[in-house]
């Protein structure tokens, strides 16, 4: 676990602040959110279900508000939609455009150190992902009559010219793939680079964003992470995927509710504790003052669950399995 939160704490997204379905509050959910300690924020150029200029206008808003320019612990992803993945050339435009819109504002000293003109540079986003490799019916509204797109390998040269040619990302990752895809992908670059290909320069997948609870636990996707060194970012976390019961089963469990009595936390923070002590990141999300204010909590103690705790969560999937 160690070496984990060595990473983590260097640079793994940990402790985010989701903005999908936020609509018009984004600007003063996201205005709140920084009010209360978080620098990391996930958004997604797909509108609809997210606002990305009003996430770009709240931080830009706030940083110049309290003279933080450089933006130096900032740390902003978002994706780049199925329909979007028409031609490399749009791709890398998507990229910059959405770099543009999110930290165009900030300036960053560092990379311009030894200029004598004292010269700054805009800052990247730090991940850039392909929310989904192609639409599925019911997705989204603009996947009921896509364009044509790229295959999923080809996008990913890209998004590889993306961060390793534009340097309009420090990271690059993919959202909402299969096990098989994510392999494929990981060793069609491993062949690559021991052909010793260089253009663009490539790379396996730095973040795999995907769906994971208790209940649903994405063991595969986060093995498969795991061994190639990966980050896992885990999206619905408190059980927000689970539409066809009458209540959350994640919130409602009677052990998560008896581990936030235990250990005096929310139910949320019990549950995204147990991803972030799984080797997972995460990117909650609330409108609610109070709960935004329970998950600041995560960034300064994101971890205290027993190791007893975590076997009582352990059980929650084979007990719902069995449920059902």
């Amino acid at each position: 676990m160690s070496n984990f939160w060595q990473v983590y704490n260097e640079t793994a997204i940990g402790v985010g602040f989701g903005t999908a379905g936020l609509g018009g509050n984004t600007y003063s959910v996201v205005q709140l959110a920084l009010e209360n300690g978080f620098r990391k924020f996930d958004t997604a150029e797909a509108d609809w279900w997210y606002n990305q200029a009003e996430v770009g206008r709240s931080l830009q808003d706030f940083y110049t508000k309290t003279g933080l320019e450089d933006c130096i612990d900032l740390q902003i992803s978002t994706k780049i939609p199925p329909w979007s993945l028409t031609s490399v050339s749009d791709i890398r435009r998507h990229a910059s455009t959405s770099r543009n819109e999110l930290v165009g504002f900030c300036e960053d000293r560092q990379r311009n150190q030894n200029d004598e003109n004292d010269h700054f540079s805009p800052i990247p986003l730090d991940v850039y992902y392909i929310h989904a490799p192609r639409c599925w019916s019911g997705w989204h509204p603009k996947c009921d009559n896509p364009p044509s797109t790229l295959e999923l390998k080809d996008a990913w040269k890209a998004m590889e010219a993306v961060a390793g040619i534009d340097h309009t990302a420090k990271r690059i990752g993919l959202s909402n793939v299969h096990p098989a895809e994510l392999l494929d992908i990981i060793h069609w670059v491993q062949h690559r680079i021991e052909a010793g290909e260089t253009y663009p320069p490539p790379r396996i997948p730095d973040v795999l964003q995907a769906y994971a609870d208790p209940i649903n636990t994405a063991a595969e996707l986060r093995q498969i992470c795991e061994d190639h060194g990966i980050e896992f970012v885990s999206y619905s976390t408190l059980g927000t995927q689970h539409r066809n019961t009458d209540e959350n089963p994640v919130l409602t469990s009677l052990v998560v509710q008896h581990l936030a009595e235990k250990h005096q936390r929310s139910v949320a923070e019990v549950v995204l504790s147990w991803a972030l002590q799984n080797n997972m990141s995460v990117i909650p999300r609330s409108s609610k003052k109070q709960h935004i204010e329970e998950l600041a909590r995560l960034l300064s103690s994101p971890t205290f669950l027993e190791e007893e705790d975590l076997l009582a969560m352990d059980t929650l999937s084979n007990d719902y399995v069995s449920e059902l």
